[in-house]
């Protein structure tokens, strides 16, 4: 995204690199089943 100034993307560099792989790969399956869930529950807009 182009809205988020360098600082605030160093910063959650450094707290995403402080995890460790297994919490990364933990948070990576969270972020996931949210975004599935939230797709599942989009109705859709373009009918074919």
């Amino acid at each position: 995204m182009k809205d988020t100034s360098d600082e605030i993307k160093e910063l959650q560099l450094k707290l995403w690199l402080s995890k460790t792989p297994s919490e990364r790969l933990y948070q990576m399956l969270i972020d996931n089943e949210s975004l599935y869930k939230f797709w599942d529950n989009v109705k859709p807009v373009i009918k074919k």
